[in-house]
This record gives structure tokens, C-alpha cells and sequence, in this order.
């Protein structure tokens, strides 16, 4: 089903915060008529859960959350966020003619306070050897709805200091099959890396991950690689540049 991007918009409204309420009645139909099992059911916390909405045609797919929290502003910023990257890669679709497109996403993390998403994006032309991919990591305060940027856990002192810290060993990078990357695999011709504070993910435990695309400091069979650090070395960088 191909939606409008006005229908898009619609379905990131905050009118349908009583949704959570609509599930309720219709989890007690289902259960009391034995067809529970036929409900995709959202995913529960304390104060938020997301449903899993799709978008297709013949050579799109789009999968992304709808994040329900009660606090509606929050809800309409978070919402309104993935609607970025739901929109772009329909635009691609229609009004560039891309061949193929699609999008998916990964909760990373989440508590009471934060949500962790990557937004991956794919497209082919039809025409080269293969096709590209982004992902894209959002970390969501669920009180505010703001972006929390990296900095928010780790102060890096600038890219020639993550470099270093990369290439002795100290923080380890995996590509997109869990694969840690060894020196030999890594292209940085300028012996620099990025700090990515807009582009990471929490994941658990105290760790973090910035988030790198194919061939930005390796090749594209690594797929996009992640730069992990852990709380030991969050508070051993955090005194080193304090």
C-alpha cells in the first residue's frame, strides 16, 4: 500500500494517542474470541511503546515505529523525526525514480527515560554493482523528546584524538556482522575519524556506539561499522580531556 505524504503526516499525529487506549478493548475482544494471535502487538514500557507501521509498492518497503509516550509533546518530536526519514526515502522513490528503496530500524535500547533507534536506509538505481545503505542512530529523551547527542556520555577531545584511540586499540570497531575490525581493515587517509555525537546509539549496560557508513573508514563489505565504548573507557576518556 503506497501512502500520500500527507497520509504519512497523519499517521505521526498526536491524535492518535488513544491508540494505547484502543488496544486495551481490542486485546480484550481478541482474547475473549480466541484470535489474539492475528494482532501485531505493540511493544510495552512503562511510559511508551511502538507500533510497527509498513508502507509498500512494488519495489518499496518501508518499515518504521510509530512511538506512542504520554507526554504528547515528546510523542509529536520523536514522531516527527522518523517522519524525516520515512519522507526522504519516499521521495526517492517517486519523485527521484530510484529502481528499489527500502527502510527499516532497530531498537537498541530503551528504558524509562530513553528510546535508541537506528534508522537504516537502502537504495539501487538498477545499474551498478550493487546498491548503498545508511543507518542512522537516534537516541530520544522520552520526557522531552529532544535528541540526546553523544557528548551527553563521552567527551572526545577531536577526531585526531578518536583516531588514535581507534588505532591503538583502546576502543574496538565492529563491522555490520559483529566482526572487530583489525588495523588492516580500516581506510582513514588522514588520520582522522569523525566524532559522530549526532549519529550513535545506546546499547545496553552503560555502552554506547557511533555509527559510521560504508567506505567512511572502511570498505563497503564491513557495511556500516560501529565505534564501541564502554563505561570503562566513557570514564577513562571523559578524565583524560577533563
Amino acid at each position: 500500500m503506497s501512502l500520500s505524504k500527507e497520509a504519512t503526516s497523519k499517521l505521526f499525529s498526536v491524535k492518535y494517542i488513544n491508540c494505547k487506549r484502543r488496544y486495551g478493548m481490542w486485546k480484550k475482544i481478541l482474547i475473549s474470541s480466541g484470535l489474539l494471535a492475528c494482532l501485531s502487538c505493540p511493544q510495552f514500557t512503562s511510559d511508551a511503546y511502538t507500533v510497527l507501521m509498513h508502507q509498500t509498492d512494488v519495489n518499496m518497503n518501508l518499515t518504521y515505529p510509530l512511538v506512542y509516550l504520554y507526554n504528547e509533546a515528546a510523542q509529536t518530536k520523536v514522531n516527527t523525526e522518523i517522519a524525516i526519514y520515512v519522507d526522504k526515502m519516499r521521495d526517492l522513490y517517486y519523485k527521484e525514480k530510484m529502481y528499489t528503496v527500502n527502510l527499516n530500524y532497530e531498537t537498541t535500547y530503551e528504558d524509562d527515560d530513553y528510546i535508541s533507534l537506528i534508522i537504516t536506509s537502502g537504495w539501487y538505481n538498477g545499474q551498478s554493482a550493487h546498491g548503498y545503505y545508511t543507518s542512522q542512530g537516534l537516541v530520544f529523551d522520552k520526557h522531552t523528546g529532544n535528541l540526546i547527542p553523544a557528548t551527553n556520555y563521552v567527551h572526545l577531545k577531536d577526531d585526531e584524538q578518536l583516531y588514535k584511540l581507534v588505532m591503538e586499540g583502546m576502543l574496538p570497531v565492529f563491522s555490520s556482522r559483529e566482526h572487530q575490525l583489525q588495523c588492516n581493515e580500516f581506510q582513514i587517509l588522514d588520520k582522522k575519524i569523525p566524532i559522530r555525537n549526532n549519529n550513535y546509539v545506546l546499547l545496553g549496560e552503560g555502552k554506547i556506539a557511533m555509527l559510521y557508513q560504508p567506505y567512511e573508514i572502511s570498505y563497503y563489505a564491513n557495511g556500516v561499522t560501529r565505534i564501541v565504548f564502554t563505561p570503562e573507557k566513557i570514564e577513562y576518556i571523559n578524565r583524560l580531556n577533563s
